[in-house]
């Protein structure tokens, strides 16, 4: 059965999505793992564009092809009786994909039929945040990893994301104003968590569910001296393993990476000294994640 991981973050630009596609690729190409990559980021659909870029017309237009995400909650909303089928895409790197929406803005928890019925609602409301996971679980048994990527806030959406998680990791710069949004990232797990712990004291037990568990934040775009991070960024590395973990390996900065995002390419196939560079630390970190989401 999959591992389900989620990378979230409050905060845009701190390389949430470089992330989640450079680990997906490198279970898949160096630890032989079959990976399905889930794009819930409807402003940018990042990671659905870098994988296939035929489909970022598709995604400007707003209006994309085949079952989506977007059509599963649509499902929900119209008290429509739900089927988890819904289109895989297979990518030249080799993870699955289950392309982004930019419908999926329109995902609110406001648009379920509403009942008088205390416990009911309560139903309902369970329904909207395990639609994802429902969605996921046929398909786990064919992988070993579904990683998802997600949109840089807090929202009906992201909570489902997080229902749907074994684990969430929060990618982040190691300065001070992209640091706050790993607390964010870990206040949403916990909200999520309470929540359900109050949900099931009104509906009762819910089969198969757990509580998703923050396995750290992953440093982006480091800055290095001597081999060692700067001395502007080591306080924030430090209070970031006390607060709740952050991985060991970090990705530093550098051409490697953007030479690679201008090729529509992952770091693993781009020469150079610093692609080099940051070809070992995605593999290292890719190493590091396997462990921390076993």
């Amino acid at each position: 059965m999959a591992t389900v991981v989620g990378f979230i973050s409050e905060k845009g630009g701190v390389g949430k999505t470089t992330a989640c596609y450079h680990v997906a690729i490198g279970l898949q190409w160096y630890h032989d793992k079959r990976v399905l990559v889930v794009d819930t980021d409807y402003q940018r659909g990042g990671i659905t564009c870098r994988f296939l870029p035929a489909l970022l017309e598709d995604f400007r237009s707003g209006q994309m092809s085949g079952t989506t995400l977007f059509d599963k909650f649509q499902q929900l909303y119209s008290n429509s009786p739900f089927s988890p089928d819904i289109d895989i895409l297979g990518t030249e790197e080799g993870p699955n994909l289950l392309p982004a929406d930019p419908r999926l803005s329109q995902v609110t928890v406001e648009k379920m039929p509403a009942s008088n019925n205390i416990r009911e609602n309560n139903r309902r409301l369970l329904r909207h945040l395990s639609l994802l996971r429902d969605v996921l679980e046929p398909l786990a048994s064919e992988y070993d990893y579904i990683l998802i990527d997600s949109h840089p806030e807090i929202s009906d959406l992201l909570r489902s994301v997080v229902y749907a998680c074994d684990y969430c990791v929060s990618p982040v710069k190691l300065d001070l104003q992209s640091t706050i949004g790993v607390p964010s990232a870990q206040q949403a797990i916990n909200e999520v968590n309470d929540d359900m712990e109050m949900i099931v004291r009104a509906v009762g037990p819910v089969p198969g569910y757990i509580q998703t568990r923050f396995a750290g934040a992953i440093g982006m775009m480091a800055r290095e001296w001597g081999g060692i991070l700067i001395s502007s960024m080591r306080p924030q590395y430090r209070r970031l393993a006390a607060s709740g973990g952050i991985f060991q390996n970090y990705v530093t900065e550098g051409d490697g990476l953007r030479q690679a995002a201008a090729r529509r390419s992952p770091i693993y196939n781009i020469d150079g000294p610093n692609a080099e560079r940051q070809k070992s630390q995605f593999r290292a970190i890719t190493e590091e994640f396997l462990v921390r989401c076993p």
